[in-house]
């Protein structure tokens, strides 16, 4: 059971599912997290466990066994799992399975196919994968290298793939394979339900990685292997169109979810930690710079769980969300680095040890940054999808009201994504469309925040949320500053305002993380 401030984004509803996952978690999964990291292994009886608590089958549809969640509840389900065992890799398995191993069949898959492989998916008898990287092919994965030939007996498919999570212990895995040589790039890309029982399929090694030790990630190769032709999934040549559209951003929901109660988790260790660590005659607690990191920690969680959520919603409710997925993996993945970074720092010599959980989160955030996309990636994304002037502002306008320093450089940069909408600059150098994604990503997150003011929580006051404005703002801009000033060609005079406010908000840091940190010694 949390504290409910600790997640003032729950609903009572929502509450009780999302402390459910975590005491699932705290007590099933933390107890062997370490040996488990420590000895690279990958645990069946834990993996039982999660069927029998309807975890396996919690994105999949009742009929077939599973649990019928949405996003939004897949979402909280893996920020409450890693919130309550710090277990990245056991969450990331978690999520391949359910998310990109599974959701395929449920999106696109026939009735046929959806009987017969969804319900042992869904109790976790079979373990389910997604199979697209390939040795040559990451970021530009539309180039890939496999082959399916359509065959009398079925499609024979030829090709590796590379960096396969649950490649080792999975039994049924979606397989991207290139079926015609007439389209370019993703045309001609069809999917295939590839099960690891027929001729041909082999798990040719098993990759040892930095972090998600808990997690088996392996090259998979396919030797004239034969697969039925009712196991092709989806339209022939846009099996890669179809699932990408429909697949991605559940993943750079739900996966991305789990750094924000990986956050937590490495907050209310850092807090307990501060608390009881001696030095130089008192708690380390009592320093201002161990404050620092703490309060900021604190606010890096709240504000990628309102970014998370909100995409989760929007995709519940039928809203497509590239540009959002993206915006809300980017920020998120690149904060909980800092969350990781800091909280080692934090627990001094202690934080570099194995037993120290936050040593493994070091390792595991890696991948948040370069798994579904590297960061690089979702800049360009961003850049690429923002709708224009006009869809812009029929969703987002300045503010009317200018309060404080958050509320003048929210508005700036508004003035700078209008003012940057028609230059050619922005698609034609990266530098410029890189910055041009970080504005509109900071742009979005102070939005939220300022948002936030007027929706009433429960468990977050008005106060509590002004402050946390206030934080946000002074971190994520000073985060993503050198970012911006590459813009300084076009908008000089926004960017020395953002500057001179960004200098009125540093005086005041000091109060306010003090302030804010007597007020979240109760929830820690």
């Amino acid at each position: 059971m949390i504290h409910p401030k600790l997640n003032p984004y729950l609903s009572d509803e929502d509450r009780d599912f999302y402390n459910t996952v975590f005491q699932f978690a705290e007590e099933k999964v933390l107890p062997t997290a370490l040996e488990r990291d420590e000895t690279e292994t990958w645990s069946d009886d834990l993996w039982n466990e999660f069927g029998k608590a309807g975890l396996a089958g919690l994105s999949m549809p009742v009929e077939y066994g599973g649990q019928g969640a949405n996003c939004l509840q897949c979402s909280q389900a893996t920020d409450a799992f890693a919130a309550g065992s710090l277990d990245g890799g056991m969450g990331l398995s978690w999520a391949a399975h359910m998310i990109i191993g599974a959701m395929p069949i449920v999106f696109q898959g026939t009735e046929e196919q959806k009987k017969r492989f969804l319900p042992k998916l869904a109790s976790g008898e079979w373990i389910a994968g997604f199979a697209l990287s390939e040795p040559s092919s990451g970021s530009d994965a539309a180039s890939l290298l496999t082959r399916a030939e359509e065959t009398p007996d079925g499609w024979k498919l030829n090709g590796s793939k590379m960096f396969i999570t649950n490649g080792p212990v999975g039994q049924v895995f979606i397989v991207m394979a290139r079926t015609s040589e007439k389209g370019r790039g993703p045309l001609g890309i069809s999917a295939f339900i590839v099960e690891d029982s027929r001729k041909g399929f082999k798990v040719s090694k098993i990759l040892k990685k930095l972090g998600h030790h808990t997690s088996m990630t392996a090259e998979l190769v396919f030797e004239d292997m034969v697969i039925p032709k009712e196991n092709q999934l989806g339209p022939i040549n846009s099996g890669f169109l179809r699932i990408g559209k429909e697949n991605l951003e559940w993943e750079r929901t739900v996966f991305v979810a789990g750094l924000a109660g990986a956050m937590e988790f490495c907050f209310r260790a850092g807090m307990r930690y501060a608390r009881e660590r001696i030095q130089f005659g008192k708690p380390i607690a009592s320093f201002f710079g161990m404050k620092e990191i703490l309060v900021k920690n604190w606010v890096y969680v709240q504000a990628a769980r309102r970014l998370i959520y909100w995409v989760a919603e929007r995709k519940d409710k039928g809203i497509p969300s590239p540009l959002e997925s993206s915006l809300g993996k980017l920020i998120s993945s690149e904060i909980s680095e800092d969350v990781a970074k800091d909280s080692v720092q934090l627990f001094g010599g202690y934080g570099y040890m194995k037993e120290y959980s936050v040593e493994r989160f070091y390792r595991d955030v890696k991948l948040g940054t370069i798994g579904g996309g590297t960061s690089e990636i979702q800049r360009s994304i961003i850049s690429s999808l923002y709708p224009g002037k006009q869809k812009f502002t029929a969703e987002f306008a300045k503010l009317e009201t200018v309060s404080d320093e958050s509320d003048r450089i929210q508005n700036l940069l508004f003035d700078i994504l209008i003012q940057m909408d028609g230059q050619s600059a922005r698609k034609k150098q990266q530098p410029i469309e890189f910055a041009f994604a970080d504005v509109l990503s900071l742009f979005v997150i102070l939005s939220q925040s300022h948002s936030d003011l007027s929706t009433s929580l429960q468990y977050y006051s008005k106060e509590e949320k002004m402050i946390d404005r206030s934080l946000i703002t002074f971190f994520l801009v000073g985060k993503y500053l050198s970012s911006l000033s590459r813009l300084s060609g076009f908008v000089k005079e926004e960017l020395n305002s953002i500057w001179s406010s960004y200098q009125k908000l540093g005086e005041k840091i000091e109060s306010l993380v003090n302030e804010r940190f007597l007020t979240l010694q109760e929830i820690s």
